[in-house]
């Protein structure tokens, strides 16, 4: 295969942090000199005003800034975005009692801590960057069903009879990865147990813009702010129970939420439909080979009590870009193993230790009543300092990712 004069970037998956890394290589520095093509299975939804998409995310700062520097940000904020300026997050039967430990941006001198954003909104804007960019396309219905990884370039077969043919290809097709699959990356797992039941309630109180949770023996419970003053949640549970309550009438789905958030918001009032996410830590041991690299859940998933996984992939997909664009100024082939391989020196380590912190918190608010004591004098500890609160609101808003990425997230030269 004779290499291509304008490199193709190929993106297997129009999910949001594919398209964030097409939207980047497709208006970045190297806008002239690639093109960029996302290949996606199944037709793109399209947000409407109308109806709240049941799945949303906790954007950080540094996801703010990336999509501020895609021109997409203040769409979503004119569209639909929730800021949460505080969370509250306990253990025990008593919301407002020890131990409790609370978080507030006003005392690291920031507007917020984050905005939950709907998933369909945001892959609109960044389709719409896409097909707006005269160097981007969509190929929509036509899902990857071999690969082909020459010397000079990898073709893909797709399932419409196509094919595709680009000098690197970047898996953004989920947890469950084919391409991840078809090119023999190894992975590290382990299973939860556990399922994230998620749903829209309305509350009696109004949430006055705090993310509040829970920890409960059998995993924990999640009430994220939206804009129309209702709440998103995500409860982790066994997946046994959190199928039968999938499968169970409002009324007594309801009844257990509001015993589980003892009263935090009121009496709960359901208001959407509701869905099922089975809950893994995956980790690929390898992020890249020849002409191929990893990036968001295809390369690593993690509990979402911190909610931390798209930011987490949304960061892969800044540093993956700018890795290719530096390969293209300096002349170099951006599928070459030698490139791709700085993109995973620079991700799968922090990618690594979040989901280890995150592994560990899972585990230890999993131990017996015996540990109980344990967890109440940490969170007490961590209450009453202001270093290590402050220290964990700087890591949740990615301050310092927003930093380090600035010049790349703004496309300078």
């Amino acid at each position: 295969m004779p290499r291509q004069r304008t490199p193709t970037v190929l993106v297997a998956g129009a999910g949001t942090v594919g398209l964030g890394i097409a939207a980047l290589l497709a208006t970045g520095r190297c806008a002239d000199r690639l093109r960029v093509q996302v290949i996606e299975a199944r037709p793109l939804p399209r947000w409407r005003a109308e109806h709240t998409d049941l799945r949303v995310y906790a954007l950080s700062r540094a996801s703010q800034q990336l999509l501020e520097a895609l021109g997409v940000w203040q769409g979503v904020v004119a569209a639909r975005a929730s800021p949460y300026r505080r969370m509250h997050v306990w253990e025990g039967t008593d919301a407002s009692g020890p131990p409790t430990l609370d978080f507030d941006a006003a005392d690291i001198g920031e507007p917020d801590l984050g905005h939950i954003v709907e998933d369909n909104l945001l892959r609109t804007l960044l389709a719409d960057v896409v097909t707006a960019a005269p160097n981007a396309e969509l190929t929509i219905g036509g899902g990857i069903t071999a690969l082909d990884v020459g010397r000079r370039g990898v073709t893909a077969t797709l399932a419409n009879g196509g094919s595709a043919q680009g000098a690197v290809i970047v898996a953004a097709d989920g947890s469950e990865s084919s391409l991840r699959a078809m090119l023999g990356l190894p992975v590290a797992a382990r299973s939860y147990e556990q399922t994230a039941i998620v749903t829209h309630v309305a509350s009696a109180l109004p949430h006055r813009e705090t993310a509040s949770q829970r920890f409960l023996p059998g995993g924990p419970l999640a009430f994220l702010p939206l804009a129309d003053g209702r709440s998103s949640v995500v409860w982790s549970l066994p997946t046994d129970r959190a199928t039968a309550l999938l499968a169970a009438p409002d009324g007594e789905l309801v009844a257990e939420l509001q015993q589980a958030s003892a009263g935090v918001l009121g009496e709960l009032t359901p208001s959407a439909a509701r869905a099922g996410f089975p809950l893994q830590a995956l980790h690929a041991l390898r992020y890249c080979a020849a002409r191929a690299a990893l990036v968001g859940d295809a390369a690593h998933t993690i509990h979402p009590l911190a909610g931390q996984g798209m930011n987490l992939g949304l960061l892969d997909a800044a540093a993956l870009a700018a890795v290719i664009e530096d390969a293209v100024l300096a002349g170099e082939d951006p599928g070459d193993l030698k490139v791709l391989r700085r993109y995973e020196r620079d991700r799968k380590g922090d990618n690594l230790q979040m989901l280890l912190a995150l592994d560990g918190l899972h585990r230890l608010f999993g131990l017996p009543a015996w540990a109980a004591p344990i967890r109440a004098a940490g969170l007490r500890a961590v209450d009453s300092s202001g270093a290590a609160k402050r220290l964990f609101m700087e890591r949740a808003l990615g301050l310092n990712a927003g930093s380090k990425n600035r010049l790349r997230w703004s496309h300078a030269t």
